[in-house]
């Protein structure tokens, strides 16, 4: 995730799906909730993509006039790069290369802009597939508004909350379950000795 001034803001490594909807996958999911953030707050604010992790713009430009003998699809889909067939073509296509050419046939430009397609990819975001599908939400109640060891509400004796009602999400490799249930069970504990204390008092 970019500024508008170009400051990156947010980054994250995992796997990537190209999905027949648009991309998707744990990096996409992890990264989502940064470009939101960043973009209400900066319409210029920008998400890219490396599809060659490890690589930079200057790297791959490097190899690939390296490699300027080679049809550039095959140049792409060789060591180190490995990028799979179609998504070099589309990579080629965006940067107005023909994959079936050798490198030799690539001005300057040309060769750098396909290098930037690889290695920092701009995203257009259209949008995204809604409340059905989305995995876990950000925001909610304040933690500062909360009892942590009894996950008792401090504004509202005598209720408890867990879970994502409160502002607490992470990143996705089950982190938000291991929330809701820790705070759950702490929620539940809590709420069951409250009742049972009064009850307790009387039988007494």
């Amino acid at each position: 995730v970019w500024s508008g001034t170009g400051k990156r803001l947010a980054t994250f490594t995992n796997s990537t799906l190209c999905t027949h909807f648009g991309l998707s996958g744990p990096s996409v999911l992890d990264i989502s909730r940064y470009y939101l953030a960043a973009k209400q707050a900066d319409s210029g604010t920008t998400l890219t993509i490396n599809w060659a992790p490890g690589q930079s713009v200057e790297s791959v430009d490097a190899l690939l006039a390296e490699r300027r003998a080679q049809r550039t699809l095959r140049a792409l889909g060789g060591n180190p790069l490995r990028l799979p067939e179609r998504l070099a073509e589309a990579l080629c296509r965006q940067a107005g290369v023909d994959p079936a050419d050798t490198g030799e046939h690539l001005s300057r430009e040309k060769r750098r802009a396909l290098a930037t397609a690889v290695a920092r990819c701009v995203l257009p975001v259209a949008g995204d597939r809604g409340y059905t599908y989305a995995e876990v939400t950000a925001g909610g109640v304040p933690l500062s508004e909360v009892r942590l060891d009894t996950m008792a509400s401090r504004p509202c004796p005598g209720l408890h909350l867990a879970g994502e009602i409160l502002d607490v999400d992470g990143r996705i490799g089950g982190f938000n379950f291991q929330w809701a249930w820790a705070s759950g069970w702490l929620a539940g504990r809590a709420a069951a000795d409250a009742l049972a204390a009064p009850a307790a008092t009387v039988g007494a």
